[in-house]
């Protein structure tokens, strides 16, 4: 074999590695992104029946682990309640410890979240518990105890809790019965919090009440069998429970992002309300067509001891943004007739 031909083989070899790798890279950047977009839950346990009054299956693939901020996580003390979810001129919203007042003739306080598919009731219970409600950084979560060594130690993240226990699917206008099953949960010291579906099924969209987060399959289970067996007499949790894996979004999306009024001022305010189950009725619809809604509460005087109910939809960086949304909302929701655009 000549030089000249060796030369050649070596540079054809060489040629083959080379659009190898591009090869290689492309596919590792299309996996990337493709990753980024997934957004699901992943159904652990089929039950027989498959619509959406009991189960609505979303994915096949395992969802990647969570990843809690390590920078500003908050250390709980022992015996520290932290409860309620007061709006503050700034950073906008703020937690106070549950000896405060838990509503007041000056503060709006905050009681029902939503943000994207995720529904959380703000109004933390003084029954025994291992989460709270917690400003971190820039955010407010929800922080269970053990994650607090799991961002420390790195071999404790396998820990975390990677499971929901999902009871029940309720249609969206059978909302206010969601949020009552979801005050009650929370009152028996669970982490408790509703997913909405992100398209309808059967023409209607479903809340699902899911109870988190677990960190294996069992515990799910074991915490949904006492769930039924305390509330089977009321016939809503089934014997129908089975457990979920999250999304990310689901584990980590914070329940307010402190980023977004300081960025995008505007917000979206409808008249007040006299009682909640108007409120959570109208907001019902209106979290369909929004990414962050919510409802808060405060007293009409101090004497008068009746609350009023308030409903937000945010946040625009200016108010022709926000007149935008107004519009559109109003073409497809006749009935709110008087929205109006509020700078915080």
């Amino acid at each position: 074999m000549t030089k000249k031909r060796v030369r050649r083989l070596l540079l054809l070899w060489l040629a083959t590695f080379l659009m190898a790798g591009i090869v290689l890279i492309l596919l590792y950047v299309q996996m990337v992104v493709h990753q980024e977009n997934v957004v699901g839950s992943l159904e652990i346990e089929s039950p027989e029946v498959t619509d959406d009054n009991t189960t609505i299956a979303e994915s096949t693939e395992e969802a990647p682990e969570s990843k809690l901020a390590v920078a500003g996580t908050v250390d709980i003390p022992e015996g520290t309640e932290l409860s309620h979810l007061v709006e503050t001129d700034t950073p906008f919203w703020n937690v106070f410890p549950i000896s405060s007042a838990g509503v007041s003739a000056v503060n709006w306080h905050t009681i029902l979240v939503q943000n994207r598919f995720k529904i959380d009731y703000t109004i933390t219970p003084q029954a025994p518990r291992e989460w709270h409600l917690v400003r971190i950084n820039n955010s407010i979560r929800v922080q269970f105890r053990s994650e607090l060594f799991a961002v420390k130690d790195i071999l404790a993240r396998k820990k975390r809790g990677k499971f929901s226990i999902q009871l029940i699917s309720i249609e969206h206008k059978r909302f206010p019965l969601a949020v009552t099953l979801l005050s009650r949960l929370l009152n028996d010291g669970h982490y408790a919090y509703l997913h909405r579906t992100d398209a309808k099924f059967d023409g209607r969209f479903w809340y699902r009440v899911r109870v988190g987060f677990f960190k294996n399959l069992e515990d799910a289970r074991t915490t949904g069998k006492k769930i039924f067996e305390k509330y089977k007499t009321d016939e809503y949790f089934s014997t129908k429970y089975w457990p979920v894996q999250p999304g990310p979004q689901e584990l980590t999306r914070p329940v307010i992002d402190l980023r977004q009024p300081l960025n995008k001022p505007w917000v979206i305010q409808l008249p007040l309300y006299s009682n909640q189950t108007d409120a959570l009725k109208d907001l019902a619809e209106l979290n369909t067509e929004t990414d962050f809604s919510y409802i808060s509460q405060k007293l009409e005087s101090a004497s008068s001891g009746r609350l009023q109910f308030r409903i937000r939809i945010g946040f625009f960086e200016t108010k022709k943004e926000a007149g935008r949304t107004i519009y559109r909302l109003k073409k497809k929701f006749p009935q709110f007739k008087s929205m109006k655009s509020e700078h915080l």
